[in-house]
């Protein structure tokens, strides 16, 4: 189970699409965070669920997103991680589901 990946056409600059991703994820709660040698957007501290967490990369007329969720093992112990598509976690998995829906439309729209 691997991360959703999804290169989205726009017709927005390079500028608009990052202050578009900027606004939208502040807006949903997401920090920037390093993760590994990534700089990606990061939602929750995963006591309860796995935290969430989405990437893009923006060039004039088109973005490269990714998403997913860390699996837990164990309330706070986290595995592997999870895309956004599948039955396994699903009510989890809606929630980052429905963020990723929003964002992809305003970055074709």
């Amino acid at each position: 189970m691997g991360r959703y990946i999804n290169d989205i056409d726009s017709k927005k600059s390079e500028a608009d699409l990052n202050k578009l991703i900027q606004d939208f994820m502040s807006k949903e709660g997401f920090k920037q965070f390093k993760y590994g040698q990534e700089q990606v957007w990061k939602k929750g501290m995963g006591i309860l669920t796995g935290p969430q967490f989405m990437k893009t990369d923006a060039k004039a007329g088109k973005v490269h997103l990714e998403a997913w969720i860390k699996m837990a093992l164990l309330p706070g112990v986290y595995v592997g991680e999870m895309g956004i598509t599948g039955f396994f976690a699903f009510a989890i998995k809606a929630v980052l589901k429905k963020r990723v829906e929003n964002l992809q439309k305003l970055i074709a729209g």
